[in-house]
């Protein structure tokens, strides 16, 4: 088999599209790729709009054909949104009758378990380690200790469920987002360093330093303090959405929802009392690729 795998994950908010070689349990990234495609803007009563459906489809007809010039081995994977939408099986059928690709829909506990392989060999440095994921529809928390993976939960708390929600002003977000982390199985951890991944926790890296394009070297492996997240939430309170894009020309069109994603991840820092994060740049989409063999040709066949 070729060793090269292109790994497409169709989140709430974004596309993410990986292409990597396998060498043994190395990867070589080839090319790695971020869109937003709003694919649960608006979503009422468990239906996907067809602005959304419309806008994912040409991302991921753009994804697929530039990976084809690389690699057949292709892997498209939907979480939360698409565990949700009663009409997804729209954007199945077109998958598969438009490329022959099978559309992949894992759990939520299986999206925490595939970002703990993304991270296992990342942080070795570290005995303890709880890891959160804030994405558009859910969020996703995996404890390590000694070096292993010892558990995995999925919370129905996300940026854009929070904001399909009618009548929700920015405190009752506040309000949801406490009531939901208090349904959190806690670890009887000691001391534990705090890791975040994912988009919002990127680009608020990537806006502490100034980036003007988004660089993953400058990001993987930053540190966060939950002052400056705050202080950032405060500022973002205070504009406009031109402006929030325009301190983040990297990620422009996250703009309309980085205020809601920094709360919940300050909410995140308050509720396990910590005051430092370290941020890692690397998601479910190299976890999909550490898997063991089998598991791998599953998500293909």
């Amino acid at each position: 088999m070729n060793n090269k795998f292109a790994v497409i994950d169709v989140g709430t908010n974004n596309v993410l599209f990986l292409i990597a070689r396998k060498n043994n349990n190395k990867l070589d990234i080839l090319h790695r790729d971020s869109n937003i495609s709003a694919f649960g803007k608006k979503m009422q009563d468990g239906y996907l709009n067809k602005t959304a459906i419309n806008n994912t489809k040409r991302i991921l007809f753009d994804n697929i054909n530039f990976a084809r010039l690389f690699t057949e081995n292709i892997i498209v994977v939907g979480t939360s949104c698409s565990r949700d939408a009663k009409n997804i099986n729209i954007l199945e059928q077109w998958l598969k009758k438009k490329f022959s690709l099978k559309y992949n829909i894992i759990s939520g506990e299986k999206e925490a378990q595939l970002n703990g392989l993304a991270n296992i060999t990342e942080f070795r440095e570290f005995n303890t380690i709880i890891m959160f994921d804030v994405g558009g529809g859910s969020t996703e928390f995996t404890y390590f200790h000694n070096g292993k993976m010892i558990y995995n939960q999925s919370l129905n708390l996300g940026i854009r469920r929070l904001h399909n929600s009618k009548n929700v002003d920015y405190l009752e977000r506040v309000r949801i987002t406490r009531k939901v982390l208090n349904d959190l199985i806690l670890p009887d951890f000691k001391e534990f360093k705090m890791i975040g991944i994912g988009g919002t926790v990127t680009s608020l890296s990537a806006a502490k330093f100034g980036l003007q394009k988004y660089d993953a070297n400058v990001v993987h492996k930053s540190f966060l303090r939950n002052s400056e997240i705050k202080e950032m939430l405060e500022r973002f309170r205070r504009m406009s959405n031109n402006q929030i894009a325009q301190l983040m020309p990297f990620d422009r069109y996250r703009a309309d929802i980085i205020t809601t994603g920094t709360m919940i991840v300050t909410e995140i820092m308050d509720f396990f009392g910590k005051d430092e994060m370290i941020v890692s740049d690397r998601g479910l989409q190299f976890g999909i690729l550490y898997q063991e063999e089998k598991d791998l040709q599953e998500m293909l066949s």
